[in-house]
Order: C-alpha cells, then structure tokens, then sequence
C-alpha cells in the first residue's frame, strides 16, 4: 500500500501535468480524501517557489512542527487534573518525519500567495466549498516561527473564529453546518491547551496566555448564548456541546494561571460570574427560563471555591482572594434576590438554593478573613421574606450535609 506523502506527492503532479482533477485524485483514494483535500488545494494555489534554501536547524525544527499540524493527529497530553479529554491520537514519531519532503516545500512558499481563492477562503464558512482550504492555511499558519506560548495564541485565534462562524451560520439560517463549526473549535481549543502545557514543560512563561484563553472562553460563552437563542431546537446540542467545550477550557486556564496568580484568576472568574448573573436577569425580565443561565452561574461559583484552594495550596495572596470572593458573593446574593422578584413561583426555589448556598460559603469567606485579621465586608441585605425562604433552604442543606455524614462509615 503507497504511504500518504507517496499519494500526495503524485496526486499534485498528476493534477498540474493535467492527468488528473482533485476530483479524480480524491476519488481514487476516498480513505484519505479528509487529509488530501485541503493540502491539494493548497498545493495547487502555490506559485512556484523563490530560490529559498533553509538551514539545516530549520529543517530540523520545520520536520517536528510540521507533523504536528499537517497530519492533525499529534500526541496530546492531558490538562492538569485530566479535566480536557482530548480524541486526538498521536502519530508514530517515523511517520511525522516521513511527508516533510512534499510539505515543507507547500509551507515555504505560503508567504507568497496573495489574493485569489486562498484570500477569498478566509471569509468562507463550515458547508462553502473553499473552507477546508482555509482550515489548511491555518494548519500552515501554525508553522510559522514562535514558541509553544506563540503557537497557542494563534491557535486560539482559530477558535476565536470557530465561534464567529457559529453566529454567522445561526444568523444565515444554516443550522444544519454548525456540527462542523463546534468540531473544529473543539479542536482548536484543544491545540491552544496543549501547546499551553507544553510551554509550561519547557519552563516557558504562560501567565498571559492563559488569561487571554481565559478571557477569550468567558466571550466565547456570551456568543454562544446568543448562537443558542438563535438556532432551532435540533441544533442546540452542538451548541450546547460547544459551551461545555469553552467552559472546559476557561477553567483550565484558570486553574493554571491561579498557581501563579490567583487574585487575576479569582477576578477574571468573578467577571465571568457577573456575564453569567446579567444573563438570568435579561432572561427573568424578558420572563424567559433561567435555570441553564443559573446553573452555569453556580458552576463558576463553585470553580471559585477551587481558585480559593490553590490559593491556600501556593500560599500566595490568600486574603486578597478571600476578601475579592466574599464581597462578590456579598453582591451576588442580593442581586439574585432582585431575581427573585421577577421569576415566577415555581423557578423561585432554584434562585433560593443558589441564594442559600453563597450565603453559606460567604460565610466561611468571613471565618477565613477572621482567621487572617481582615475585615469581613457587609453581609448582604435580603428582604426579610426572602430571607426567611432561604434560611430556610441553608438549613435544608445542613440537614442533607449532616445525613450524608452519619452515613459515612466511621
């Protein structure tokens, strides 16, 4: 059986000796037709390429890198604490080497491209026929010179346009594309996670990249909302997949850059927390469903638990986090209690949960800031018949908290 680079390699001349069209050429090899179309397009956009006659160290390097990303099956290795569970599988370290010979030369002259089809693709979307040419450039655009921590920001710029794809397609009424979209941004963050550890491996600097993933995913999340809104219902489980995709990839980022510093980590999750929050509240005014909108909100309150944890892990600015947390917390319970206003009886008792369990952690905040001789900002203020109601729901948890407990073996 010929190897891929062999295909390729006869493919390109086939087709520029006009023996073949890209057609014939994929047809005879429908297996390989996924990989072979977007580099063929590539290939065949080239001009003929300057006298350029690389070092042997860039000959080295370009091998390496560009197996990474021709092939898009590199090794990937897992996120701290496993959260990212990648499907990408790595490639036999022979075969990286094997297709430099036809690939290096593609990439080498992508400088000189301008204008045409390869500029035309770049506006295309999931579904238009230029599009794998423009996932092909960008796989050729990651070649170009930088560290891990370069790779992954232009990585992530493929994800930011991942999801500028998903709202260009919503608002074209082509839900039925969007499958696509959530795929490559799934794989595009994925890439940008990865090459963020392996910077991190190598003892290079991520602090930045990482808040910029983090930043980046907290936007995407808001996009994705109104992506959500938008589409019919049989496509909002791809959207839904992509919001868990993005969600995964904040707290990635996050839980790394709280090593390093956990009062920008702590903010920029209390920042997500408040898109979250306004997000329930333009939902209960419009008398919209909240719940999704709410539990997200209480899933990024909980992920504050573990900034906080790493905080005290890395004894590093403790009451700064501590104090930040609580006087949100402090801000949050009151706005939620304005929700409460709007929402009807039946989805009142989910804002009351949520009300009671940050008022429960606000609370060990304010043991914590004892503990460490700081001021406790103000409890937040509750209209008595609220508070009453979840009062009520704290004690509810204590009594499930305490069952629980007497049935855990001694």
């Amino acid at each position: 059986m010929k190897k891929f680079e062999d295909i390729l390699a006869q493919c390109i001349e086939d087709i520029k000796a006009g023996r073949s069209s890209i057609e014939d050429c994929l047809d005879r090899y429908p297996s390989m037709r996924e990989q072979l179309e977007p580099l063929l397009r590539i290939a065949l956009e080239i001009r003929e390429p300057p006298d350029v006659k690389p070092s042997h160290s860039f000959k080295v390097r370009a091998r390496v890198q560009l197996m990474d990303q021709i092939h898009g099956r590199q090794a990937v290795t897992k996120w701290p604490w496993f959260r990212y569970n990648s499907q990408v599988k790595p490639i036999p370290y022979r075969r990286r080497f094997s297709m430099v010979r036809v690939i290096l030369a593609i990439v080498l002259t992508l400088s000189a491209i301008g204008g045409g089809t390869v500029y035309a693709a770049q506006a295309s979307l999931p579904g238009d026929a230029l599009y794998s040419l423009k996932l092909g450039t960008e796989q050729a655009g990651m070649m170009l010179p930088g560290d891990d921590a370069a790779r992954a920001e232009r990585a992530l710029n493929f994800a930011d346009k991942r999801v500028r794809e998903m709202a260009a397609l919503a608002e074209r009424g082509r839900p039925q594309d969007l499958d696509l979209a959530v795929e490559k941004y799934d794989y595009a963050l994925n890439m940008t996670l990865t090459r963020i550890e392996q910077a991190s491996d190598k003892g290079l600097p991520t602090g930045n990249i990482t808040a910029l993933v983090a930043e980046a995913t907290a936007g995407h999340l808001l996009v994705l909302d109104e992506v959500w809104d938008m589409v019919p219902d049989e496509a909002k489980a791809a959207i839904a997949h992509a919001r868990n995709v993005s969600e995964t990839g904040r707290e990635n980022a996050l839980a790394t850059l709280a090593k390093d510093n956990p009062v920008r980590a702590a903010e920029m999750n209390l920042a997500a927390m408040e898109g979250r929050l306004y997000r329930v509240r333009v939902r209960a005014e419009h008398m919209e469903a909240v719940e999704y909108a709410l539990q997200q909100f209480e899933a990024m309150a909980e992920f504050g638990e573990e900034i906080s944890q790493i905080a005290h892990e890395v004894d590093k600015d403790v009451a700064m986090v501590e104090e930040l947390i609580a006087l949100a917390t402090s801000e949050h319970v009151e706005e939620l209690a304005e929700v409460w206003e709007m929402v009807s009886e039946q989805t009142r008792p989910d804002i009351e949960r949520a009300m009671a369990t940050l008022l429960i952690r606000y609370q060990k905040r304010v043991q914590a800031l004892e503990q460490l001789g700081v001021e406790a900002p103000q409890p937040p203020v509750i209209p008595e018949g609220i508070r009453e109601r979840v009062e009520e729901r704290i004690r509810e948890q204590e009594r499930t908290q305490e069952q629980q407990m007497e049935g855990v073996p001694g």
